[in-house]
């Protein structure tokens, strides 16, 4: 165990570039830990030559910490004196009749729509809930970067299958030093874990989650695609229920708030697209993750929206997403999704947005960010002298 443990940590500490093992804590989460989809690759190919296991994609995610993915090894290495590892419960290739490959069937034969429907129907028979009294805790944030910053980002996890905490892991690590990040997980993405039954608990337990994440603190809500949609849903419940306004909305590359089917975008070629790589996903598309999106994208759609008066900025790619597919219209880059947001064009793609290009869209919100606070500073200054004089 302590070999393995020692493994895990050494081979950790110097993907992060640190010099002390010390600095990595076993038990603390990858992804607080400082790890990206990239660090996370590597890790797992140095412990596949290491051990001579064959590591799934998912396993650095799926087993949580160093401890928690030494666990894993120690399994699957004492396995191998007897029967061959089992590797199906952390990952290895899907079942031919299961959830996960009639799904990327569907999309490849062009059954969006009956994928879909399965989704959305497994999801009705899964347990589900009214209002969020009914749940046991809220879903704990992650904290991905921490910085003297005067606001802290919250960041809401897009709905899809092989969305979550860790697509902000690559943008948060250029805040690290500057400003807090911390990422909000969906709830009903894990196993056992009730989904929301309507659009309004959808909302309400995004903006209750967003409450417990900023942790008395100034707030940033930022989402990326349709977490976008569902960061400023939240923050029309935080204003129009308790009068909390965040101090602003940040959209990346959100195309639209309810995602509507005559928006004129194609939301199933980008579907499919998202999905086109699915071996290389951090995490697993597992019946619960599945069935989870499924139930989000109807409640995206069925948003009952109200606008908040926070600042927001909206910056949008000027790349294509696919191969042979149109660019985004530059004259219509500039119109806001929501009225009088700024907007802020960037040479990215909709997924590059959050993982190579994310330095320069990091850049992009920081500067906003920090004019924005200065701002607000100079205004209550500017105020509480006018109140001295009075």
């Amino acid at each position: 165990d302590a070999a393995l443990l020692d493994l895990v940590v050494d081979c950790a500490a110097e993907l992060l570039g640190h010099t002390d093992t010390a600095d990595v804590d076993p038990d603390r989460d990858f992804l607080e830990l400082g790890f990206d989809s990239l660090i996370g690759i590597e890790l797992r190919r140095r412990l596949s030559e290491a051990t001579g296991l064959q590591l799934p994609a998912s396993i650095v995610y799926d087993s949580g910490s160093p401890s928690g993915l030494t666990a894993w090894l120690r399994t699957e290495l004492g396995a191998q004196g007897g029967a061959a590892p089992q590797t199906g419960a952390a990952g290895g290739p899907a079942e031919n009749d299961s959830m996960e490959r009639l799904f990327l069937d569907g999309l490849a034969q062009g059954k969006l729509r009956e994928a879909q429907r399965m989704l959305a129907t497994v999801a009705a028979l899964r347990p589900s809930f009214e209002v969020t009294a009914e749940l046991e805790d809220l879903p704990w944030p992650v904290t991905l970067a921490e910085g003297p910053a005067p606001s802290r980002l919250v960041c809401v996890s897009a709905p899809t299958a092989n969305g979550g905490v860790h697509q902000y892991a690559t943008l948060s690590g250029h805040f690290r030093g500057k400003r807090d990040v911390t990422a909000l997980p969906l709830i009903g993405f894990n196993t056992g874990e009730a989904l929301p039954a309507h659009p309004e608990a959808a909302a309400r337990i995004i903006a209750e989650s967003a409450l417990q994440a900023a942790d008395g603190k100034p707030f940033v809500l930022l989402g990326h695609s349709s977490g976008g949609s569902l960061a400023y849903a939240a923050a029309g419940v935080l204003e129009s229920t308790w009068g909390i306004r965040p101090t602003a909305v940040v959209l990346l590359d959100t195309l639209s708030i309810r995602h509507d089917s005559d928006e004129g975008v194609d939301y199933n070629g980008m579907m499919k697209f998202n999905f086109t790589a699915v071996d290389d996903s951090p995490v697993r598309l597992t019946n619960s993750r599945l069935s989870a999106m499924g139930r989000w994208m109807v409640l995206l759609n069925a948003l009952d929206v109200h606008p908040t008066t926070a600042p927001v900025l909206e910056i949008k790619c000027t790349r294509a997403l696919i191969e042979g597919v149109p660019a985004p219209d530059p004259e219509r880059l500039h119109e806001p999704v929501v009225p009088d947001a700024t907007v802020r064009p960037l040479d990215a793609d909709h997924l590059s947005l959050i993982r190579e290009d994310s330095g320069p869209a990091a850049g992009l919100v920081e500067e906003w960010l920090t004019a924005l606070e200065t701002t607000v500073t100079s205004d209550a200054a500017s105020r509480q002298d006018t109140a001295v004089v009075g």
